[in-house]
């Protein structure tokens, strides 16, 4: 492999994470999200309630690292955890009323910069990206 091309690809979405993260401090430094409570509370947005088992398979965060996580969301009062319905092993992550604005806030921002994104790289080319990551994560395991 050429010198050049060495760490290529991982210092590439490196660099795109820290950007996104940078994205996030400047877009909602009235809130002082982390990269991560901004993911989780997109995601809640969209799919809420959920179990932590789902926000640990969306993000593949370590356990712990996700309880601290919630702890500091439900700290701020945007989101509560309660027992699920129909098992006592499950555990479901809910907006709370003042959450709710905020995680909608986050991912419409979220939203609106994939759209942005998509219109100028293209369906294909994001979804080469997608196999790419995909081939990562499945060298990664």
């Amino acid at each position: 492999m050429d010198k050049d091309a060495s760490l290529l690809l991982v210092s590439t979405i490196e660099r795109a994470a820290h950007a996104v993260a940078l994205w996030i401090e400047r877009s909602f430094a009235d809130l002082r999200l982390t990269q991560a409570e901004a993911h989780v509370l997109a995601f809640l947005a969209e799919h809420a309630p959920c179990s932590i088992n789902e926000l640990h398979h969306s993000f593949g965060h370590k356990r712990s690292t996700l309880t601290s996580l919630l702890d500091r969301l439900e700290s701020r009062g945007w989101v509560r955890r309660e027992p699920h319905p129909t098992s006592r092993r499950l555990v479901l992550v809910q907006l709370t009323d003042t959450g709710g604005p905020v995680a909608e806030r986050v991912s419409v921002a979220v939203r609106n910069l994939e759209r942005r994104v998509l219109a100028r790289a293209g369906a294909e080319s994001v979804a080469e990206v997608q196999r790419v990551i995909a081939i990562l994560e499945e060298e990664l395991r």
